[in-house]
């Protein structure tokens, strides 16, 4: 069974041991309107991504995107510390709050992690949008090691067809731009996708309880493979659903390969 189709895999219930799996959205802890299955810790994350063969998650803990983003960054840390082949950290921050504090966290996990991987906004849990002068530290160290920023698709306003981050792409050309939750609905497809061509820096993620009937195919044949990325919002979506749409869909297994983790291996420098 070991040269048999991933599609193939999916329909035999076969895991994805053998495949390079990396999930670029995931979460962790409880959420105050979801159901999160043990409390989304870090061994009911690991349980969860063993059941189809994620070998690697990229995770902000909810509360970091919520009311502490010092403290999620610190459990973020400590997941990754228990599982460091596992959990990789997004170091998050709330821009409300002054420069030099969001430039020490910066700074403390920069010399604690001999370097950050990737960071995550959640512009409209911290009640912002992307456009927000705090962020600025981020954009900054991003661009000089050349990391990538995962921000959700309504990341602030958009300006003659295009949406703030995707101009971003312009002024900081060495950040990998990614936009979450892109294939939500035909309305963020069509929207998304052509911002791919204009900026070769910007991405897309799949993470979602829903995505219209071809439009992953869509996204694949208009943006490109090489531009899209695996995203699950684990604990709060159940994997399987969410890698079973990508092994289902109509495209190459060239495709699906770079999607389920070879893209994410290159931005992430994993």
């Amino acid at each position: 069974m070991t040269d048999c189709t991933l599609l193939e895999k999916l329909k035999s219930g076969i895991r994805l041991d053998n495949e390079l799996v990396i999930d670029c959205h995931g979460h962790m802890g409880p959420w105050y309107n979801f159901h999160i299955p043990g409390d989304g810790t870090a061994e009911s994350m690991v349980a969860n991504m063993d059941l189809v063969g994620i070998q690697v998650i990229v995770a902000s803990p909810h509360i970091a995107i919520g009311p502490d983003y010092r403290e999620g960054n610190r459990q973020a840390v400590e997941a990754a510390q228990q599982y460091p082949d596992r959990i990789v950290p997004y170091i998050t921050v709330n821009p409300r709050y002054p420069a030099v504090e969001i430039e020490a966290e910066i700074s403390l996990y920069h010399d604690l992690l001999g370097g950050i991987k990737a960071f995550k906004f959640h512009s409209s849990c911290h009640g912002v949008d992307c456009a927000h002068p705090g962020y600025g530290p981020v954009y900054e160290y991003a661009q000089e090691h050349g990391l990538p920023i995962l921000s959700h698709v309504w990341d602030g306003p958009r300006r003659d067809g295009q949406s703030f981050l995707s101009r971003q792409a312009a002024a900081y050309p060495n950040i990998a731009f990614v936009h979450a939750h892109s294939g939500n609905s035909w309305n963020t497809i069509y929207s998304l996708v052509p911002e791919t061509r204009v900026r070769r820096n910007v991405y897309l993620d799949l993470a979602g309880s829903a995505i219209p009937y071809g439009g992953l195919e869509y996204m694949v044949r208009e943006a490109g493979a090489d531009r899209i990325l695996l995203g699950t919002d684990l604990p709060f979506i159940d994997v399987r659903p969410q890698i079973g749409r990508l092994l289902a869909a109509r495209i190459s297994e060239h495709d699906k390969r770079l999607i389920l983790g070879l893209n994410a291996q290159r931005l992430y420098k994993l």
